[in-house]
Parts: structure tokens; sequence; C-alpha cells
């Protein structure tokens, strides 16, 4: 019964920290700042408006590390989106140096975040 009873333990812990690595990727590297991931199948151009409401302000600089764009027409951010279980494109993703902050497919809701965090 203890043998199983480690078994049972150890699959759960593997599984916590399996899904914790998978996150890492995609994670800011310093405290107070944030990466935006966009998974896009090219039906939009919300790359562009992203890329102009990062570089339209210092403080949105100063938070923002990069945006990072995920074309999912290959098998590699096919990969991707699965793993942090997007299915509807485009979603945009925002993430601390911890984990997920905000996940939209509004691009207004991107803007709302970040005008709190610049204020």
């Amino acid at each position: 019964m203890k043998k199983i009873s480690l078994v049972i333990f150890l699959v759960i812990l593997i599984g916590c920290s399996t899904k914790e690595d998978n996150l890492t990727p995609f994670l800011s590297d310093s405290e107070g700042t944030f990466m935006v991931h966009l998974f896009n199948d090219h039906r939009t151009n919300l790359e562009n408006e992203l890329l102009e409401y990062m570089n339209s302000s210092d403080k949105l600089l100063r938070v923002m590390k990069g945006i990072q764009l995920y074309d999912v027409g290959t098998e590699d951010n096919q990969l991707r989106a699965e793993q942090l279980e997007v299915n509807n494109f485009p979603t945009m993703i925002i993430t601390n140096n911890k984990k997920i902050i905000v996940r939209t497919q509004d691009i207004q809701e991107v803007k709302d975040f970040f005008d709190k965090v610049i204020q």
C-alpha cells in the first residue's frame, strides 16, 4: 500500500512540475515586467497594432519586455499553442516572471491591462 501511495504522489508531483516547466519559456525574465505572446493565424494584423502600442510610451517600453509572435501555421508554433491550451486565434497571453496574467482575444483588454500597470 505504501508503494502505491508513493507512486501516486510522484505522478502528481511530476505532473505539477511539468506544467510549471512548460510555462518557463513564456515568462518574463524579471519581476515587474511582462511578455506578450500573440498566437495568430494571419487573419488579423494585430502584431502591428501591438507593436505600435508598445512603442507609444517610454513607460510601456519599460514594462513590456517584448511581444512574441507565433504563426500557428507552423508545426512548432501549433505545439506551443497546445502547450498553453490556446485553441482560438488570435489569442494574446500576457505573462509576468511567474505566471499567465491575461489571456484574451481582445486587444483592448491588453491595452487596458498595461494602462493600469503604468499609471
